[in-house]
């Protein structure tokens, strides 16, 4: 999607409006916290019968529908900035009515799919109609899983076959994608969890979401030194490197997507697990999600040269 309204394919100089950014941020932002809410919430109705505390599965409650929420008003922006881009709007419609066996027709499809979801999941949780009951709401989440899934990898698969752009030419970007959309998910719903009534019981049961994004972390970093060990034995990507060696960008690389992405998230998640007291650290996830925004931002920027 080009600032002219064109295409991420289109031919000459990739010129990406600052839009298609915030669209991939909170896109793979919002379908992280669906993923990371609806696999803990199947995985707390399985053993909800062992939970006998009564205040931590309002608070449980509670939570669900406050990043449910929150989830959904992000991807809602998010597909808001992707229409704005478009500057045509009816070009979107094309894909429905005239579907191709295309990525972008995949993607468009399975972001549309994710919306509904995320809907029913807002009016199953904060409404709590009688006839989505658990299983409706277990069933509704089994797929909100899919479809995230779906959502977080499809966008890097989408990059990954504009085969004009050298530095999208790895497959470890899709893994990149990967991970750093479910480490951002899971800062969304730990920030979500920090803000809702029962504070603590809600934080000593999100104790292994703190273990898991550390793993998510780890594997992150692990997929951008492949990525860049990719990009740097590619001669074709030799004026990415370029631009990203710019000291805007090289800035932005280091400190934002590097620093607040990664070793800020690891060095603070980390303290807070070696603390007996059940703690979490918010600014923590705060400087995770403005790393996952930096690094989109240094990609796609990267590619426009």
């Amino acid at each position: 999607m080009l600032r002219n309204g064109g295409t991420l394919a289109a031919e000459g100089p990739n010129v990406y409006s600052e839009l298609v950014i915030v669209y991939l941020f909170l896109g793979g932002a919002a379908s992280g916290a669906f993923l990371v809410m609806a696999v803990w919430s199947l995985g707390f109705h399985h053993r909800e019968e062992r939970v006998r505390d009564r205040r931590l599965r309002l608070a449980f409650r509670v939570m669900k529908r406050v990043v449910y929420t929150v989830s959904f008003v992000l991807l809602i922006i998010s597909l808001g900035c992707l229409f704005a881009d478009l500057k045509v709007p009816e070009k979107a419609l094309l894909l429905l009515l005239r579907p191709q066996p295309t990525a972008l027709t995949f993607g468009f499809f399975v972001l549309s799919l994710e919306a509904l979801v995320g809907f029913a999941l807002v009016v199953a949780n904060g409404l709590r109609p009688r006839f989505m009951t658990g299983r409706a709401k277990a069933a509704l989440e089994w797929v909100c899983v899919a479809t995230s899934l779906a959502v977080m990898t499809y966008t890097a698969v989408y990059l990954f076959n504009q085969k004009a752009v050298a530095l999208w030419s790895s497959p470890w970007l899709i893994g990149l994608f990967l991970c750093s959309s479910t480490s951002s998910g899971i800062s969304v719903v730990l920030l979500c969890n920090w803000f809702v009534q029962g504070k603590t019981l809600l934080l000593r049961a999100a104790r292994p979401l703190q273990r898991a994004h550390l793993a998510v972390l780890a594997a992150e970093a692990v997929t951008l030194i492949a990525f860049t060990a990719a990009v740097l034995a590619n001669p074709d990507t030799a004026s990415a490197l370029a631009l990203l060696r710019e000291p805007g960008l090289l800035q932005t690389a280091v400190v934002g997507a590097v620093g607040m992405g990664l070793v800020v998230p690891l060095a603070l998640e980390t303290y807070a697990l070696t603390q007996k007291s059940w703690r979490a650290i918010p600014v923590s996830d705060v400087i995770c999600l403005i790393g996952g925004f930096c690094l989109r931002w240094c990609l796609i920027m990267g590619g426009a040269h």
